[in-house]
């Protein structure tokens, strides 16, 4: 069986790079770990709803893509003397082809020494890793797991822990009461399941687990690396769906490219999901194109930075055309997505909800960093401890903005927090409702600004320094806020003992 050992030698070398680079190297706030966390999560899986009947097999029409374009497309940009790219699609992804997945195997336990009763982790994962092979050869297209739990860990060398690996045109598809759980061990690196450079892949059911809690933090290092899924080595039309993902050391999903550079994983769907109680990331994007992310609620992350929902941070990878779409985002220490790099991202009908956080978040619900372009809309945003920057539900890290995408902020609506802009432009923001807190920019160029409604009672609802561009139609408390801003000369409504 050990030609499984190559990909996943291959697997620990390549996610080692990542190791010590993600955002939590890169940001200038809260950026360490929390050694109280990492012994426990504070969340147990046992407490968590299901994601409906994670038993059945397909996605409906299996031409269709997921994603598309059925919200209405904002308006294009048009400023008068500002040069601007034209917006771009809204992305979808081509969901997986699986020829024979009528073929059906069920995994006979005894016939590859597999234990279901959470025991013998090297015999399990060889067993597991055989059938799939076996199934693969013989013309199968679906291989189904029954209920147990069947725990996995290979030592492949001091940095990594291997587990079960899936070849290409394969549909994996777990009972509802099927845990895939890691064993314990010492390893900063590891891949509960893995998709290594495969194409047409489907992950349905059950639970997938890493061992947070059971973990040995030695050695040094962050230990940041344990994921449940990994889908990397520029694979293709990978869909993860109706599953529960949950206490890994690292993220819940890891979408990386390969070794060049600009290579991403291509047309990675997870949807349905339950992602929760991972130490680093719900999911990270570190090189993936034509991405959906969509009805999964995500929640619990906590425990070294940068603790996010989504983070899309690709390195010398590339990231662009990603939707993240109609999911539920709580309870995240981090804040619940950030674009540090990632181009054409769609951001839209999400909830996002601070409510329960004991401490602020590292940053804030929604973080955009300069070079990034992306449509922030229809999302609810709730603010209640707010961030180590304020109570800002949307905040910019700007610098001397290059690019000529602009960035789309429209028709949100947030509770006790609200919109952050600094040094950038080209931004449309529009018909956004802020409850109990207030708009501020400074130093932005090339704005449009209408059509936005405060809902609040203290000082400063709109406050601006160095402004320009074009603001109407904006609101205070139901009352028109005049708001002079022009294209050719600076907009300041706030004294300077202000800032």
């Amino acid at each position: 069986m050990r030609n499984f050992k190559f990909y996943l030698s291959t697997l620990a070398l390549h996610a080692r790079v990542l190791g010590g680079f993600l955002l939590a190297a890169s940001l200038a706030v809260g950026c360490g770990d929390s050694p109280s966390r990492d012994a426990g999560s504070g969340y147990d899986a046992g407490d968590a709803g299901g994601v409906g009947d994670a038993g059945d097999v397909g996605t409906g029409d299996a031409d269709a893509d997921a994603g598309g374009t059925e919200n209405n497309s904002p308006g294009e940009f048009e400023l008068a003397g500002c040069t601007s790219a034209a917006r771009g699609a809204q992305p979808s992804a081509q969901l997986p082809q699986v020829t024979n997945r009528e073929s059906e195997y069920q995994i006979e336990l005894e016939r590859w020494g597999i234990h279901a009763d959470g025991t013998h982790a090297q015999e399990t994962t060889d067993g597991l890793n055989e059938a799939l092979a076996w199934a693969k050869q013989n013309g199968h297209g679906t291989v189904r797991l029954g209920a147990g739990t069947y725990l996995v860990g290979e030592e492949i060398n001091a940095q990594y822990a291997g587990g079960v690996v899936l070849p290409g045109g394969l549909v994996f598809a777990l009972d509802p009461d099927a845990v895939i759980q890691m064993a314990p061990n010492d390893r900063w690196n590891y891949c509960v399941v893995a998709v290594v450079g495969a194409q047409d892949v489907i992950i349905t059911g059950g639970q997938i687990r890493g061992e947070r809690d059971a973990h040995t933090f030695a050695g040094g290092g962050a230990h940041d690396e344990g994921h449940t899924i990994c889908i990397e080595r520029e694979s293709e039309r990978v869909l993860v769906e109706n599953t529960r993902l949950s206490h890994g050391t690292g993220d819940g999903v890891l979408i990386v490219g390969a070794g060049e550079a600009g290579s991403s994983s291509k047309h990675i769907t997870i949807r349905k999901n339950e992602i929760f109680n991972h130490r680093r990331q719900g999911v990270s994007i570190v090189g993936g194109t034509n991405i959906v992310v969509e009805e999964n609620e995500i929640h619990h992350i906590s425990g070294v930075a940068p603790q996010f929902g989504v983070d899309i941070e690709s390195l010398h990878y590339k990231s662009q055309d990603i939707l993240i779409r109609g999911n539920h985002f709580h309870q995240n220490q981090g804040g619940d997505y950030v674009n540090t790099d990632g181009r054409n991202v769609w951001l839209v009908d999400n909830i996002m909800d601070q409510t329960g956080l004991q401490e602020r978040q590292t940053d804030g619900p929604v973080v955009h960093w300069a070079e990034t372009d992306q449509v922030i809309r229809n999302n609810t945003i709730t603010v209640t401890v707010g961030s180590s920057n304020g109570r800002w539900a949307i905040i910019g890290y700007g610098s001397d903005r290059e690019t000529t995408a602009v960035n789309y902020i429209e028709d949100n609506v947030f509770h006790g927090g609200g919109i952050h802009m600094a040094n950038t432009r080209r931004m449309q923001v529009t018909g956004n409702t802020v409850k109990d807190w207030q708009i501020l920019g400074t130093d932005v160029s090339c704005l449009k600004f209408d059509d936005n409604a405060v809902e609040y009672d203290g000082g400063e609802p709109y406050k601006f320094r160095n402004m320009y561009g074009e603001a109407s139609g904006n609101t205070l408390n139901g009352e028109p806020v005049d708001l002079a801003f022009s294209p050719d000369s600076p907009f300041t409504n706030s004294p300077p003992h202000m800032w």
